[in-house]
């Protein structure tokens, strides 16, 4: 595969993580923002925990997938 290869790796490794950001950025920063002008009827703490985690879980999930990636796994 060569340089060629490795340097696509790394290309898909940093959308991916990119990607990964993006995710977090907007669950995380979103939800709490939202949820700061007041709680709307229907929403509650929970669900925007609930939302935060499983932003950041995949987040950390799509993280994981772009170093697997440059690792060559």
């Amino acid at each position: 595969m060569g340089d060629e290869g490795h340097e696509l790796r790394r290309l898909s490794a940093t959308w991916l993580n990119t990607i990964a950001s993006g995710v977090v950025s907007a669950g995380s920063c979103g939800s709490l923002i939202a949820y700061s002008f007041g709680p709307r009827p229907g929403i509650t703490g929970w669900q925007v925990l609930t939302v935060l985690v499983v932003t950041l879980a995949a987040g950390a999930g799509l993280h994981c997938l772009a170093r697997a990636l440059l690792n060559g796994r």
